[in-house]
């Protein structure tokens, strides 16, 4: 009897230790280089509640890795006080899903000295939202390259790339237009660039391929500026498309391979 009793605690307790673990296990996958903001969404409801706040000295690199354990929409909103390169607006919302494990939103923005805060939207659920943030001033040669482009000087590529595609796009409808494409014939490595000075009107381009697609690259109000998006792409051919209309401005896609 006893035996089989200190045969089943033998047998137990080690599951009883994975299950101890398992439930307390972190969910987030927040890359140790940020440092994060967890908060508990099971408090209360918030209406843009302040969880960050920090002051810039110099123009600087802001890194976001945002993930949520809970379910339904949670909105993280960036405002700053001093223009965010790419962007029309000082303030950016993030609509938050449930992202654990290898799934979140993240964001890279390029901003000028001042303050800049974070906050919260949400219903109260059960469940926690973590905020990972890194800050790192910008090398001042590409602070300066960038803010040109922000200005609308968009031919300034970085050092490698070349231009493969420009428009202007008052007056243009396209959807899904291909405006360039890629062949490949192995495992290359690629980086594009893609600036627009549009402030209005619908403009995205999209990169369709047969391993590997991004969207949404550029838009008006959202981000004007893609930069140096760098990735390595399998044998192939890959599309670069075009969907405009009432919008302004010029667009210009740059390549280096």
């Amino acid at each position: 009897m006893y035996s089989i009793l200190l045969f089943s605690l033998i047998i137990c307790l080690p599951l009883m230790i994975i299950d101890y673990v398992s439930q307390n296990k972190e969910a987030f996958n927040i890359p140790s280089r940020f440092d994060k903001v967890i908060v508990d969404l099971s408090e209360q409801d918030r209406t843009e509640e302040l969880i960050f706040e920090s002051d810039l000295n110099v123009p600087s690199s802001v890194e976001l890795f945002i993930q949520s354990d809970a379910s339904g929409e949670k909105i993280v909103k960036v405002v700053s006080e001093s223009a965010i390169l790419g962007y029309k607006n000082q303030e950016i919302y993030f609509n938050i899903g449930q992202y654990t494990g290898s799934a979140s939103t993240s964001a890279t923005l390029i901003i000028d000295p001042g303050t800049y805060s974070i906050y919260l939207s949400g219903e109260k659920t059960e469940g926690k939202i973590a905020v990972g943030y890194r800050v790192t001033p910008k090398d001042i040669s590409e602070y300066e390259r960038l803010l040109k482009i922000h200005n609308g000087d968009l031919m300034n590529p970085p050092d490698g790339y070349e231009k493969v595609f420009s428009t202007n796009l008052s007056g243009l409808v396209y959807k899904g237009e291909v405006i360039y494409t890629l062949s490949l014939t192995k495992t290359t490595n690629i980086g594009f660039s893609i600036y627009t000075s549009a402030e209005s009107g619908n403009v995205s381009i999209d990169l369709i391929g047969e391993s590997s697609n991004y969207y949404g690259m550029v838009h008006p109000e959202h981000n004007r500026i893609c930069d140096q998006l760098e990735t390595t792409l399998p044998p192939g051919e890959y599309l670069f498309k075009l969907t405009c209309e009432n919008a302004d401005g010029d667009l210009v896609l740059f390549v280096k391979q």
